[in-house]
């Protein structure tokens, strides 16, 4: 299916005209650039615009591609040229890149509305996130336990809070309403490292909607002076749809037609949702309400404030998309794990290479994230043979640290075999001697002799002298 096609469904009013308007000089994939303008544009109109129910508008999305093959990068640029002209100057003021803590969170929330008191508008924490390196954040964002709790509470627009101390006295710092904007980028190999079914059944993850990209097309850089994208032209409509939000707060609504409309696609998403495995449902369930937050941006963009069956039909085929890609993910993820589960005790014995071979118990331990207890690790290294166990003394009172060590382990000699014996070649039986024929009676009676002894030689007849040897 091309490009035209794929995005049709889902493009609507002026959000869909611009993404359509500038992929002619982009290589981005078009539902890519839809994704980034609808998180960029939503986070520009969070905290003045929100739900028929009054909760937040804000989309958060992360694309999902392969490096270079997904035009990732591509995508948002093409996203922010579109929306220069309108939301231009506040992206540059209050974009943030990635936050790996829960307390770090809150405080750069805090911060951007203390910042704001001073200014014309009074308080305004609007800020967004954008991570072109996910990954990295989501490995530091492990070692933080409240880190996918505030994340949650924030894109619920919920009051999240964090206690520090402060010269020896407890402060609490508090965040009554968060207005959080959220935009990342992720290789698909690297969604089953990083995000566990774990934390995706808790809600970390079904309140960012996933979006797989690709390349469209390979443009010809000789057909351009410059960049590309500096022939996409702005979109005036959106600027003007943000001044008037700004103007005042606007509470979206559901045309008759559009709330029985809404009806049915939740109850098709439930009954989705009882027929899907945990693992899958879990990214989904709040798949009703994404629909609802869509069209209200969609609905924005027109300066109305009554939601339509269209819009919402238009939000649907996005929303529908990601749940495709969720499941692209998660069966890529599953192939991933299959391959690269390992058994404890060769990813100790990689552990401690990687540590020049010896670590204490506390560092083996946080070396393994933390997965197995020390009973787990204890036992294991106890059925290996290449690695020591032993304790550190030490000076200090307390206990010794258990030290693991790696250590060569000797070959067992090879056991020698014992010559075989030789067996001696079986002796020859010695040939028949033939009998001698029987010789004539000559009338003399024969000397007797030894049986078995040959007969004496005879001696040789005395020669006589001759005479003329004697008288010479």
């Amino acid at each position: 299916m091309d490009e035209k096609a794929r995005y049709e469904p889902m493009a609507y009013g002026p959000i869909g005209a611009a993404v359509k308007a500038a992929m002619p000089h982009t290589e981005a994939d078009p539902i890519g650039v839809h994704a980034a303008v609808l998180a960029l544009y939503s986070a520009a109109l969070n905290g003045k615009l929100s739900q028929p129910d009054g909760r937040p508008v804000v989309v958060w999305t992360a694309l999902a591609g392969r490096s270079m093959v997904g035009r990732k990068g591509f995508a948002l640029a093409t996203a922010e040229t579109v929306l220069n002209d309108a939301i231009g100057e506040w992206l540059a003021l209050r974009r943030q890149g990635g936050i790996s803590s829960g307390p770090s969170l809150v405080q750069t929330l805090y911060e951007t509305e203390q910042d704001s008191l001073t200014s014309e508008g009074g308080l305004d924490g609007r800020t967004l996130i954008i991570d072109e390196e996910w990954p990295t954040t989501l490995q530091l964002t492990k070692r933080c336990p409240k880190y996918s709790g505030v994340l949650r509470t924030s894109w619920d627009g919920k009051r999240i809070s964090n206690v520090t101390k402060r010269d020896g006295k407890r402060v609490e710092i508090t965040v009554n309403e968060p207005s959080l904007g959220f935009h990342v980028h992720i290789q698909p190999a690297l969604w089953a490292k990083f995000i566990s079914a774990t934390e995706a059944q808790g809600g970390s993850y079904n309140r960012i909607l996933p979006v797989m990209v690709e390349r469209s097309k390979r443009l010809r850089r000789r057909d351009y002076k410059g960049s590309p994208l500096d022939e996409v032209k702005v979109s005036g409509s959106l600027r003007l749809a943000y001044e008037w939000v700004q103007k005042e707060p606007r509470q979206m609504e559901l045309s008759d037609a559009a709330a029985d409309r809404f009806d049915d696609i939740s109850s098709e998403y439930e009954d989705a949702l009882e027929e899907l495995p945990e693992d899958v449902s879990c990214y989904i369930e709040r798949s009703g309400e994404q629909v609802m937050r869509v069209a209200c941006v969609l609905t924005a963009a027109e300066r109305k404030t009554t939601v339509t069956v269209k819009a919402l039909d238009a939000a649907k085929a996005f929303v529908d998309y990601s749940i495709a890609s969720v499941k692209q993910l998660i069966s890529q993820s599953n192939v991933v794990r299959s391959r690269t589960i390992q058994p404890l005790d060769v990813k100790i014995r990689q552990k401690l290479e990687m540590y020049g071979g010896e670590m204490t118990s506390t560092q083996l331990y946080r070396a393994l994230s933390s997965r197995y207890s020390a009973a787990q690790i204890l036992n294991a290294v106890e059925d290996m043979g290449d690695v020591e166990i032993m304790e550190q003394p030490q000076r200090r009172p307390g206990a010794n640290p258990v030290i693991f060590k790696l250590v060569e382990v000797m070959p067992d000699p090879d056991p020698v075999e014992a010559p075989k014996p030789v067996k001696a070649p079986p002796k020859r039986k010695a040939p028949a001697q033939r009998a001698a024929p029987a010789k004539k009676a000559t009338g003399k009676t024969p000397k007797s002799t030894t049986a078995g002894t040959p007969p004496a030689p005879r001696k040789a007849p005395a020669r006589k002298r001759t005479a003329a040897r004697a008288n010479p």
